[in-house]
């Protein structure tokens, strides 16, 4: 779904953020990343590190959005959904496949948190935290344009 779609279905809108508070929340989404990064070799915990760089992404769509002066409405059904989809139509193509990775890895996330999958491969975890790097290089990149 577009964004003029996702307008029209009422699912997000149009606001104002600060430059300020749009920093603020990039820099706990790079936190969570940093933690990520130091509790990756080994321990035991992939499912955890797996919702924390997820979390990191999410959150990275999410100041993408503000940056561009939208965000999700709370009470959209899917937000993480509309969030990531949102994000990666405002990329306009750019980085195409880390966005389709990232709606994959919301999925495997919902089913960690809700389902029964019980474990993250070495590989999956890895370009987790790669494409994480990306979209915090991305928008590093987009709001020193925004200067």
């Amino acid at each position: 779904m577009n964004l003029l779609e996702l307008s029209k279905n009422d699912q997000i809108e149009k606001i104002n953020v600060s430059l300020s508070d749009i920093k603020s929340r990039l820099e706990k989404a790079r936190r969570i990343f940093i933690f990520a990064g130091k509790n990756m070799a080994g321990s035991g915990d992939e499912d955890i590190i797996y919702t924390n760089l997820y979390d990191s992404i999410r959150m990275c769509c999410e100041v993408l959005l503000w940056l561009f002066g939208y965000r999700v409405k709370k009470s959209s059904e899917g937000h993480h959904y509309i969030t990531i989809n949102a994000a990666s139509e405002l990329m306009d193509g750019e980085m195409d496949h880390e966005f389709q990775r990232i709606q994959k890895m919301r999925q495997k996330r919902n089913r960690f948190d809700y389902g029964n999958l019980a474990s993250i491969s070495e590989v999956e975890l890895r370009q987790a935290f790669n494409d994480a790097r990306s979209l915090l290089n991305k928008i590093d990149e987009l709001i020193k344009d925004k200067k």
